[in-house]
């Protein structure tokens, strides 16, 4: 996938990379990782559960 990313999309991922490069308490890096890592296969799961509906298959 080569898309762009739409500017509201681009604008937030900017402010929120720098909120992250300004943080210094690793704890607070860590949660938001952990909340990141989450978000992702979240994402991905709703994205194979979608693809398999749309192909009418059985999800993995």
């Amino acid at each position: 996938m080569n898309d762009p990313l739409s500017l509201s999309r681009e604008f937030s991922t900017a402010v929120h990379s720098r909120a992250i490069d300004s943080c210094n308490d690793i704890e607070e890096l860590r949660q938001v990782a952990q909340t990141l890592l989450r978000a992702w296969q979240m994402q991905a799961a709703f994205t194979a559960d979608y693809g398999a509906k749309l192909l009418n298959i059985k999800p993995r």
